[in-house]
C-alpha cells in the first residue's frame, strides 16, 4: 500500500497549524521534560456546567447548552435529555486523539521567532491580535454563554508591564496646604470673576444685511392754535376728537389759597376754575382777600334773641356724658344673676363686671343689680324695728335700708377692684318736709347713706343704689320698685341737692367749691326766702328724661295778683342733657305736654294750653290773669293717650287739632299753686 506523501505547505500555513497545536498547552517554561514534545499531551481536566459546555475542537468553538442546538440526534423529532453536570462532579474525558502519522520528512523549519520588542502596539488605530481574542470575538457573536481557556501564552503576555512596587518614601510630596486668607481670598475671585459675567441668548444666524435707514421727515410747521382735527368713523361719518387736556398746574402753597380769590368766583379744592377775565397788573398791590371777611348775618346769628324761641343745641353725644349715655349692656348683663343663684359676693363680683373694661360700665352693672334683687324693708322702717345688717345678710335675704344697699354696693365693687366708699349723711327723701317761713334751721343730722365710686379716668361719683331701686309711700307703707337711673347719671352738683355727707370732704363736687353749708343745703336752692320748689312728679321725669331742677316757675307758689305778679308767666322746662335720646335712652318716642289754665278773666271753664317744642326744650307763655284765682293749682301733664290710642310720637299740631275733639289721658309732670 502506498503511503500519501506529505504536500509542501507555505509558511502561513505552518505558523497557523503550529498556533493551533499550541492551543490547550500549558505555558513554556525553560524547565525540561521528560516526554517528547513533539507529542500532544492530553487536555487538563476541568469542570463544566450545563451552562458553560463550550469546548474547542479543530480550530472551531462548538457549544453545549441550552440556546443552542444541541449535540445528540433526534429520535422521532424528540431530542434526547440533556446531560446535567453537578457542580463538584468531574466530567468524563474526551476520547483520545489518533496516533499522528509517523512522516519520513523533517518537519519544516520554523521562522525565526520576533523578539517582544517588536510586538509594541503602533500609533494606529490597528493592533495585533492574537488567537485568543479571536476566539473571544468569535463567542461574543454567538447566542450562547462564552468563556476563556484557562491557559495563556507567552505572546499574550508579551506587551504588558508590571506596576512598580509601591514604596510610600518614593511618592512626590503634597502641595502646601492653603491658608485661611487664602481660601477667602480665592471665593472673592470667583466671585469677582462670576460678577463680569454677562448673560447671552443664543440668536439665529442671519445672514449679515446692511438696511438702509429710511430718510428723515422734514420738519412739521408751527401751528400757534392747536385745532382738533377731524377723524373719521368707519361709518363714514365725520367726528371731530375732543381737545386736547391743558397740562397739570403746578403745586401750589397753602398760604397762597386765601389770596388773589374774587368773590363769587367758583373754586374747587383750592383752585379758582373760573379766572376772572381782566388780568391784574404787577406794580400795584395784590388785591385784598375777600372771601375771609366775616358774615355780619352770620355773626348776628350767634347773638342772643331775647324775643326768640330757644333753640335746639347740637345733637353730638358727649363721651362724658352720663345722662345720654348708652347703658343697655350693663343693664341687661345684671339682670342675668338672680339674688338665689349666687353662692357668694366674690363670685358675683367677677360676673358682674368682667364682661367690661370700663369703671364706669362696671359701677353700672352693679347699681342695675342691686335694683333687681334687693328690695326695701317697709316693714322695718315704719315699724322702727331695722337691725343692723352685714352684706352677707342682704344677699341672703333680699331686704334692706339704705345702709343695707350701701354696704352691699362697696363689698362687691371692692372685690371686683374698684375703689368705692359708703357716705353717711342727710338725704332729703322719704318723710322730709321743706322748711316752712319762719322756722327755725334745726341742727345736722344723720338719716341716709349712699357710695362714692371711682369711674373713668379717675373721677368720684356720687350714686345712690338705695333710690335708684324704687320708692317707698309712707302713708301705705309700701314699696314700688321702679329703676330710678338719674341716681346714677345725675352730676355730683344736682346730687349735693338732696344728699348733705357727714364728712365734708366727701361732696366731690365739679362746680370748684370744695363743699357747701348746712344751712344753704338745708334751706335749698332759693336761700333765706324759704320758697318752697315746684313740686315734680319723678315718674315722668326719669322717664322722659326732663331735668327736675330746670323746670320753671322753680317756686312752688305763683302770684297773680299784688306787684309781684308779673304781666306773663313763661313756663319751661328741657331734657337733661342736649344730647339725651328719647329712643335710645328712654321710653320711647316723646309725648307731648299740655297745661290746664281756669280763665280767671271771667270766660269759665278750663282750658288746655299745648307747650311748643323744638325737641330738647318745651315753653308755653301765658297771661297771668288767665292762669286762674288764689288757691288753685296749676298742673303739667304728658299727654299718653290720646283718642285711646297711644300718643308717642305725636307732634305739636296734631295734639292741638285733636284737644277738644278726642278724650286724652296724661301723667303729671309738675303742680304750682297761684298765690
Amino acid at each position: 500500500m502506498a503511503t500519501e506523501q506529505p504536500q509542501a505547505q507555505s509558511i502561513h500555513a505552518r505558523i497557523a497549524a503550529l498556533n493551533l497545536g499550541h492551543l490547550g498547552r500549558a505555558p513554556i517554561t525553560a524547565t525540561p521534560t521528560d516526554h517528547d514534545p513533539r507529542q500532544r499531551p492530553p487536555p487538563a481536566p476541568r469542570s463544566q456546567t450545563t451552562n458553560i459546555p463550550a469546548t474547542l475542537s479543530n480550530g472551531h468553538i462548538v457549544i453545549d447548552g441550552i440556546g443552542n442546538e444541541p449535540n445528540g440526534e433526534k429520535h422521532n423529532g424528540v431530542l434526547p435529555p440533556p446531560s446535567i453536570t453537578r457542580t463538584g462532579q468531574k466530567r468524563p474525558l474526551p476520547p483520545a486523539l489518533p496516533p499522528r502519522r509517523q512522516s519520513s520528512q523533517p518537519s519544516p523549519a520554523l521562522p525565526p521567532r520576533r523578539s517582544s520588542a517588536s510586538l509594541q502596539r503602533k500609533d494606529s488605530s490597528e493592533s495585533i491580535s492574537s488567537t485568543i481574542s479571536t476566539v473571544s470575538a468569535i463567542s461574543g457573536g454567538t447566542n450562547g454563554p462564552t468563556r476563556t481557556p484557562g491557559s495563556r501564552t507567552p505572546s499574550m503576555d508579551a506587551g504588558r508591564k508590571l506596576a512598580p512596587i509601591f514604596d510610600q518614601s518614593n511618592l512626590p510630596p503634597l502641595p502646601p496646604k492653603r491658608t485661611p486668607e487664602q481660601v477667602a481670598k480665592r471665593y472673592q475671585d470667583i466671585e469677582r470673576s462670576r460678577m463680569g459675567l454677562k448673560p447671552a441668548k443664543s440668536t439665529p444666524k442671519v445672514s449679515n444685511m446692511e438696511i438702509e435707514s429710511p430718510p428723515s421727515l422734514p420738519s412739521r410747521p408751527h401751528q400757534p392754535s392747536p385745532q382738533a382735527p377731524a377723524r373719521q368713523n368707519y361709518s363714514g361719518a365725520m367726528r371731530s376728537l375732543p381737545p386736547e387736556r391743558p397740562p397739570a398746574l403746578p403745586t401750589r402753597s397753602a398760604l397762597s389759597f386765601g389770596m388773589n380769590k374774587v368773590k363769587g368766583s367758583g373754586t374747587t379744592h383750592g383752585v379758582n376754575e373760573n379766572p376772572p377775565a381782566t388780568e391784574t397788573s404787577n406794580d400795584g398791590p395784590p388785591p385784598l382777600p375777600l372771601s375771609s371777611k366775616p358774615d355780619l348775618s352770620k355773626l348776628l346769628a350767634t347773638k342772643p334773641n331775647p324775643g326768640a324761641p330757644p333753640q335746639p343745641p347740637s345733637q353730638v353725644a358727649s363721651p362724658s356724658c352720663l345722662c345720654c349715655r348708652d347703658f343697655s349692656g350693663p343693664d341687661n348683663h345684671a339682670a342675668k344673676f338672680p339674688r338665689q343663684t349666687v353662692p357668694s359676693i366674690p363670685w358675683l363680683a367677677g360676673q358682674l363686671v368682667s364682661p367690661f373694661t370700663s369703671p364706669t360700665d362696671q359701677a353700672r352693672a352693679i347699681f342695675a343689680w342691686m335694683h333687681h334683687n334687693v328690695a326695701y324693708d317697709v316693714v322695718g322702717f315704719c315699724n322702727n324695728a331695722v337691725k343692723p345688717s352685714t352684706p352677707a345678710n342682704t344677699l341672703a335675704t333680699g331686704l334692706a335700708v339704705c345702709q343695707g344697699y350701701a354696704n352691699l354696693f362697696t363689698a362687691i365693687a371692692s372685690n371686683a377692684g374698684m375703689e368705692s366708699l359708703v357716705v353717711n349723711g342727710h338725704g332729703k327723701g322719704a318723710g322730709f318736709s321743706p322748711l316752712q317761713p319762719g322756722q327755725p334751721i334745726p341742727a345736722e343730722y344723720s338719716t341716709h347713706a349712699w357710695n362714692a365710686v371711682k369711674i373713668d379716668n379717675g373721677e368720684w361719683k356720687l350714686i345712690d343704689s338705695c333710690w335708684g331701686a324704687g320708692s317707698v309711700c309712707l302713708r301705705e307703707q309700701t314699696y314700688n320698685k321702679r329703676f330710678a337711673p338719674r341716681h346714677f347719671t345725675m352730676d355730683n352738683n344736682e346730687f349735693g341737692l338732696r344728699h348733705f355727707p357727714s364728712n365734708k370732704s366727701l361732696f366731690h363736687r365739679t362746680d370748684g367749691r370744695q363743699q357747701i353749708g348746712w344751712e344753704e343745703y338745708i334751706l335749698g336752692p332759693h336761700g333765706a326766702s324759704a320758697a318752697l320748689p315746684v313740686q315734680v312728679y319723678e315718674g315722668v321725669a326719669q322717664d322722659e328724661g326732663i331735668a327736675e331742677t330746670k323746670i320753671l316757675p322753680s317756686t312752688f307758689h305763683i302770684p297773680v295778683s299784688g306787684p309781684d305778679a308779673p304781666r306773663t308767666t313763661h313756663f319751661q322746662f328741657e331734657k337733661v342733657c342736649a344730647h339725651w335720646d328719647p329712643i335710645l335712652n328712654g321710653m320711647g318716642k316723646p309725648y307731648s305736654y299740655i297745661m290746664q289754665i281756669h280763665n280767671a278773666d271771667g270766660r269759665g271753664g278750663d282750658e288746655t294750653r299745648v307747650f311748643d317744642s323744638n325737641g330738647s326744650v318745651w315753653w308755653l307763655d301765658v297771661e297771668t290773669r288767665l292762669l286762674g284765682k288764689q288757691g288753685q293749682k296749676l298742673s303739667l301733664f304728658a299727654v299718653t293717650t290720646l283718642g285711646g290710642e297711644d300718643a308717642r310720637g305725636v307732634s305739636v299740631e296734631q295734639c292741638r287739632r285733636a284737644m277738644g275733639r278726642k278724650g286724652w289721658s296724661g301723667g303729671g309732670l309738675a303742680a304750682w299753686e297761684l298765690v
